[in-house]
């Protein structure tokens, strides 16, 4: 999403969300950090799938299998964390979150070195792909998370706090719109179908293109008959180039973050629809997940 920067009449939610730049570097930083180790620890079990150097059944190999299976077990604590009222001092829910995204990435990194990629028996295939599945959902559940809140770790965004954003930032941009009413009257038009919020879930998919369509039209038409206005003024007021040029950078970045309001506002709608579907969806992926691992440890040990 696009980010610009604000002045300090709009919300607290709007600076979180859309201009903490630093921390989106951090985080992106961090993400990109520990997906090369991911990769790097994929890549050395792919080196000794001829079970060169560990095997499944022993030794190191037989250890990244339990490792791996007790971090996917441990996903559970995050959600009993949220639910159960015993657990409510256990550290942070956004601790446990992050210990949930951590332990779902590396818990199937371990357990695919633990395999060193051999699928092996009827039960480790069913709890191999039983694991991959989960795990792809999860990432699924992630992207979608990551719509509906200010980031990866962010509180959740509301409609209402998005939507006093979007009027802060009309009423900076009143003065310019009163020279150009066509503007104003576009935006206008663009925000009243945003709001609009369709039932159905297809409808609402169709909804969202449609919108992201519009918005990309949209805005660079606007920007371009304001600053048609402002080149006009600044020449009646004989600006030099340097305040028209900071005051068109004025005007871009405030209708960048109208935009990323809006399209933020769209995609509350959207996204939490797809969450709901996935979470229905996501526990039961997580059972059978369980359920298969358990079988194929009992299996492995007992015969």
């Amino acid at each position: 999403m696009e980010t610009a920067a604000l002045s300090p009449n709009v919300s607290e939610t709007a600076l979180d969300g859309i201009l903490s730049a630093l921390q989106r570097r951090a985080g992106i930083i961090t993400t990109i950090g520990f997906t090369l180790f991911s990769l790097l620890l994929l890549y050395m079990g792919w080196l000794n799938r001829s079970e060169a150097v560990w095997t499944a059944e022993a030794g190191w190999g037989y250890w990244l299998g339990i490792v791996g299976g007790s971090m996917m077990l441990l996903l559970l604590l995050y959600p009993m964390r949220k639910r159960l009222q015993f657990m409510n001092k256990w550290l942070t829910v956004k601790f446990w979150f992050r210990t949930h995204m951590v332990f779902g990435v590396m818990g199937p990194v371990l357990i695919m070195m633990h395999s060193s990629f051999h699928l092996g028996s009827l039960n480790g295939r069913v709890a191999l792909f039983s694991m991959l599945i989960v795990a792809i959902s999860g990432l699924f559940g992630r992207y979608f998370y990551t719509r509906i809140h200010y980031g990866l770790y962010g509180r959740k965004a509301t409609f209402v706090s998005l939507h006093a954003d979007s009027v802060a930032l009309k009423k900076k941009l009143g003065r310019l719109f009163e020279v150009q009413p066509k503007a104003r009257e576009m935006l206008k038009q663009y925000e009243q179908k945003v709001m609009e919020a369709p039932e159905s879930s297809l409808a609402s998919a169709r909804h969202w293109l449609t919108m992201r369509l519009m918005s990309a039209r949209l805005y660079p038409m606007v920007m371009s008959s304001l600053n048609k206005k402002l080149l006009a003024a600044g020449y009646r007021k004989g600006w030099d180039r340097g305040k028209v040029r900071r005051k068109q950078l004025r005007i871009r970045q405030t209708l960048l973050t109208h935009r990323s309001i809006l399209r933020q506002i769209l995609e509350l709608h959207f996204y939490e629809r797809l969450f709901a579907i996935w979470h229905l969806l996501h526990m039961p992926l997580f059972v059978m997940m369980v359920i298969t691992g358990f079988v194929h440890v009992y299996a492995v040990h007992a015969y």
